[in-house]
């Protein structure tokens, strides 16, 4: 990426351990599974970054100093002591939001990235098969450019596949899409806001 500048993104985290501590990252610095760091696919190195679990709304900020995960359907790594920190080392994997923190890496800029940001959920599925569907005739529902994904959440009462729409760039946006969305028959969609 050319730079972090409001870089958010939602998807799926996971950790790394044992096997890589103490060897060199990308930035060349050893790896180290106990201190709080990441890897991320095209950030520009080092970048500080607040990562939010979405199943129990814990938050904490890495400095992304490596590259991975190597899964296509994953948007970060981050170390064990991180994967602790937001409660998800037994599972493996928890669905997060990813953000630059612009005040920390671009200080000079001076400007507040505290605004809100807002999500539509239009389904939650035990199974795979129905969270696809929905995406596919939800995607075809949305405008131009407004992005859909299915994001996996590891509760007590099982895995759900969620669909969620966003993040919306106006509330008139979030209003426009959650008009075609009912007005196709396609659930009623659940806002989420993430501060």
């Amino acid at each position: 990426m050319p730079n972090n500048i409001g870089y958010r993104e939602i998807g799926i985290a996971s950790w790394y351990g044992k096997k890589f501590h103490g060897r060199k990252t990308a930035m060349g610095e050893k790896y180290d599974m106990y201190g709080l760091s990441a890897a991320h696919k095209a950030l520009p190195l080092p970048t500080m970054v607040r990562v939010t679990n979405l199943d129990n709304g814990r938050s904490i900020e890495v400095r992304v100093n490596d590259r991975g995960p190597f899964h296509e359907d994953r948007v970060i790594d981050l170390s064990y002591a991180a994967a602790r920190a937001l409660g998800f080392e037994t599972k493996g994997t928890a669905p997060v939001v990813v953000e630059a923190i612009d005040e920390v890496n671009h200080p000079e800029l001076a400007t507040s990235n505290n605004q809100e940001s807002y999500y539509l959920q239009v389904g939650a599925f035990q199974g795979r098969y129905g969270a696809t569907k929905r995406l596919g005739a939800v995607r075809n529902a949305l405008p131009e450019g407004v992005p859909a994904r299915i994001l996996t959440s590891d509760t007590d009462a099982g895995i759900f596949y969620k669909v969620w729409i966003g993040p919306m760039t106006s509330l008139e946006e979030e209003q426009i899409v959650a008009a075609r969305i009912k007005d196709r028959n396609l659930g009623h969609p659940l806002r989420v806001t993430l501060n």
